[in-house]
């Protein structure tokens, strides 16, 4: 199990709380895909993270363009990569196939690489200002 701990945080606070929620349903995620029986949970899991990054990923892009960060072109192609598994898990789940517990630990690893190393460069931006 991964929690949030104090290397994800990028020290702005907004920014932070929603990748506090999104690290807790992974975690919640990655407990259900564990449980092997837990189909519903897991569903429920994969569309409450899909609606999250659907959220999220934007709200931080317009701040981003808002505060003129030039890794912005960057930075979408990201939130597309991690879009795109987070919706492939969701429509393989969908399908009635089984989703594996490495295919949660790898979007969760793809996320946390994101925090590390998209997120925080940002953070570090912003608190330039």
């Amino acid at each position: 199990m991964s929690r949030w701990t104090s290397d994800l945080a990028t020290g702005n606070p907004s920014i932070d709380r929603e990748h506090q929620e999104l690290v807790e349903i992974v975690d919640q995620l990655k407990a259900a895909a564990a449980g092997g029986d837990q189909k519903a949970r897991l569903s429920h899991a994969l569309d409450t993270f899909r609606d999250h990054v659907l959220s999220h990923f934007p709200s931080e892009e317009r701040e981003m363009e808002a505060k003129g960060y030039p890794g912005l072109p960057k930075h979408r192609q990201a939130h597309a990569v991690l879009t795109t598994l987070v919706v492939e898990l969701v429509e393989k789940d969908n399908s009635g196939t089984t989703v594996l517990y490495s295919e949660v630990d790898q979007l969760a690893q793809a996320l946390y690489r994101h925090i590390l190393l998209d997120d925080k460069p940002f953070a570090v931006f912003l608190a330039k200002g």
